[in-house]
């Protein structure tokens, strides 16, 4: 039981951040970016190519993907969502349907990414034994127990929290960090004080897709990082939000853990072809019955 929970967990460390990212991105922009499940498919393989080709450490990967993902996040802010934005947040929706395909057939004939997945390199440890506490035994009727966990999981669930908190102390304590809220939620305020609306959008969508390429590299150890599963995490990243609420940072990030446990303990018991159903069923029982999601306002408006 507690490797199915450490294992949904850390599942769901990577929907929580692209989750996450998809929330700044839309309080930014309006824009809903489908694409952001392969951007965090991009920034794995930009890991890869720092530890494989170019012989660096997995930290060093890390550290490249991200701020690979930031400037991938500001050519993609100029190059497609603001043009496509001046036909309207439809528009611009629809080009990052766009960019998903580009993405998805461009990474693919990039020299030694190809369309196949690649396993990234750990983040170091050994396998931990955990005993079972013995009152659990005694009740369950069983013997001595132990449970075996992989090192990286914990690695994921603990850089999960050392990016929530850069996050935190990043819009909560900066002077930027509140300036780029103030530019969303109201955009000509912002203007009448002197923010720069654009800079601060743009650096939005940057640390948006960051996220996504953080998730992307955590993750790759243990799901590998590469192929075409893209768009996949970018439908239950958005099934996450849902879930805990589109306008809620802290819904997001609830949302992606309950998913990643939902859909590991789908797969054990009812079985992997009706884990993937059973996590889409959930996110038309949340648009119908609590559409703000868990931890989003009653009052919340979507316009």
């Amino acid at each position: 039981m507690l490797q199915l929970l450490i294992a949904g967990l850390t599942v769901g460390s990577e929907y929580a951040l692209i989750a996450l990212g998809i929330h700044i991105v839309l309080r930014a922009t309006r824009v809903v970016n489908f694409a952001q499940g392969e951007f965090a498919i991009v920034g794995g393989l930009i890991a890869f190519s720092c530890v494989d080709a170019l012989h660096f450490s997995v930290w060093i990967g890390l550290i490249a993907a991200t701020l690979g993902g930031a400037a991938l996040g500001l050519a993609f802010e100029a190059l497609v969502l603001r043009p496509a934005g001046r036909g309207g947040e439809s528009g611009a929706t629809i080009a990052t349907i766009g960019a998903v395909f580009v993405l998805l057939y461009g990474h693919a004939l990039v020299p030694g990414w190809g369309s196949e997945g690649h396993l990234l390199d750990s983040f170091g440890g050994n396998n931990l034994v955990v005993p079972v506490p013995p009152l659990i035994n005694q009740f369950k009727g069983l013997g001595p127990q132990v449970t075996i966990v992989n090192p990286q999981s914990l690695w994921v669930l603990g850089l999960l929290l050392v990016a929530l908190a850069g996050l935190y102390v990043f819009f909560e304590r900066s002077y930027y960090g509140k300036a780029i809220r103030a530019a969303a939620d109201n955009p000509l305020g912002a203007r009448l004080v002197g923010i720069d609306v654009r800079s601060a959008r743009s650096i939005s969508v940057a640390l948006g897709i960051a996220l996504a390429a953080y998730g992307g590299t955590i993750i790759g150890p243990i799901t590998l990082v590469g192929g075409a599963a893209g768009l996949t995490l970018t439908i239950k990243a958005f099934v996450a939000a849902v879930l805990g609420g589109l306008d809620s940072p802290i819904g997001c990030v609830a949302g992606g853990l309950i998913v990643g446990v939902l859909e590991v303990f789908a797969t054990l018991t009812v079985g992997n072809d009706a884990a993937d159903p059973l996590v889409y069923t959930l996110l038309l029982v949340m648009l119908l019955v609590r559409p703000q999601g868990l931890f989003g306002r009653r009052d919340a408006v979507r316009d």
